[in-house]
């Protein structure tokens, strides 16, 4: 499938409502290189005081701000989104370094009642290809969106009444491809409308095929847009990614964030920000 790429240069700010400006923490994820997003210079007001990777890949930098409550930071990347049809001759990778994504974790639980429910809807289908459509079908039928989500993973989602944001959505049906042994990993960041000059933030789904590598799906915005054809296998617009998969470590203080989107606190730190095309 071939691409149509172009240079961005972004611009994020940050204001942190906090009374003992010399205790903010915060945790920043940086845009990796991969083959959607390319030549990535990232600038920040302040110095990481830690840099390190998570068993996602993701690139994670650690802040500490004393006596101050703003942060920011200038983005220049390059995004390509697809062009073409999708290859429909899916088929399942040999590779185990992938198997870490076609596991059961907190938030993306296979419970008994997941698994029975994903053997029902692809029992008909014969191909791969044709499963991971079905799924992608039932949960834009089947989810009614909803904002705020107060309990958060697959595990508390109420399957007869689907309720719930991008990142549900998104969360169910990696878990239902993960059961079918598909590698599958939850894509959080930003969607960038340049004609709007718009940055929004929204979480969607990658895939991994033999032969095709990652792919992405975004049943959510297909709900949407009611259509299922344009974010089915394929990145349609773009994307900036900032983490993949969930459950990112907050090294050197201990614990972890379902995301980082593209920032994490370690307390309960009130905030506004807003990410801009320049």
């Amino acid at each position: 499938m071939s691409k149509t790429s172009r240079q961005f240069n972004l611009s994020y700010s940050i204001k942190f409502d906090h009374k003992k400006t010399d205790q903010i923490k915060f945790w920043l994820a940086k845009p990796v290189i991969d083959k959607y997003q390319r030549k990535i210079v990232l600038k920040s007001s302040n110095y990481p005081i830690k840099r390190y990777s998570d068993n996602y890949d993701n690139k994670i930098l650690y802040f500490h701000l004393k006596n101050e409550n703003k942060f920011l930071f200038d983005l220049g990347i390059e995004l390509s989104k697809d062009k073409g049809r999708v290859l429909q001759n899916w088929s399942l990778p040999n590779d185990s370094k992938l198997k870490k994504y076609t596991k059961s974790e907190l938030f993306l639980e296979q419970t008994t009642e997941v698994k029975k429910l994903t053997k029902q809807i692809v029992q008909d289908k014969k191909t791969l290809h044709d499963k991971v459509r079905v799924i992608f079908d039932f949960v834009i039928d089947n989810f009614h969106y909803q904002y705020p989500v107060k309990n958060r993973g697959v595990k508390n989602l109420n399957l007869k009444n689907l309720r719930g944001d991008c990142g549900e959505y998104s969360a169910l049906m990696v878990t239902m491809l993960r059961i079918l042994g598909v590698p599958a990993k939850n894509q959080t960041g930003f969607v960038v409308y340049p004609k709007q000059k718009k940055v929004l933030e929204h979480a969607w789904l990658s895939a991994y095929f033999k032969a095709v590598g990652w792919v992405d799906f975004d049943p959510q915005y297909a709900a949407i847009e009611k259509n299922k054809t344009k974010y089915f296998g394929k990145r349609s617009d773009y994307r900036v990614v900032f983490t993949s998969g969930y459950n990112v470590p907050l090294r050197p203080v201990g614990g972890s964030s379902q995301i980082l989107q593209p920032i994490a606190c370690k307390v309960n730190t009130k905030f506004s920000d807003k990410f801009t095309i320049k």
